[in-house]
């Protein structure tokens, strides 16, 4: 059980990251008038963010049941700074799905803020990584 368990938060951990960095990288390679008003709203810029989504949906239920089920599990500070980072990541990727929806249906300026989301998306992602790896070797 732990296996699966293990497979399902690793999947949606690899989800998670694609669909951050993804979405990062296509903002980046928008052109630079794209850029202004948010990047590519349409297209594979949405796809990536609920790629994202998915990927959390994963990973928060199954890294909960692991937590409470699985012997051996320390509770360090560096747990909870992956926990803190996840939170982040978490209202990061919600914010930025929430984004696309208010710039397709017609509000283009607050597309701005996919500027800021992106990167931080992918910084929280990093740091869910590095905590992880450093809260269970």
């Amino acid at each position: 059980m732990s296996d699966v368990l293990s497979i399902f938060h690793l999947f949606g951990l690899m989800l998670a990251v694609t669909g951050s960095l993804g979405g990062f990288t296509i903002l980046l390679a928008a052109p630079p008038a794209q850029k202004q008003k948010g990047g590519p709203v349409r297209g594979v810029g949405p796809l990536f963010a609920r790629i994202a989504i998915v990927g959390l949906v994963l990973l928060w239920p199954s890294g909960f049941v692991m937590a409470v089920t699985m012997p051996g599990i320390e509770f360090s500070t560096m747990f909870w700074m992956k926990i803190g980072f996840a939170a982040l990541l978490t209202f990061a990727a919600i914010s930025i799905e929430m984004v696309y929806e208010r710039a397709r249906k017609g509000a283009p300026k607050v597309a701005r803020l996919l500027l800021t989301l992106g990167p931080l998306a992918v910084l929280c992602q990093a740091l869910v990584v590095v905590f992880s790896v450093l809260a269970f070797d």
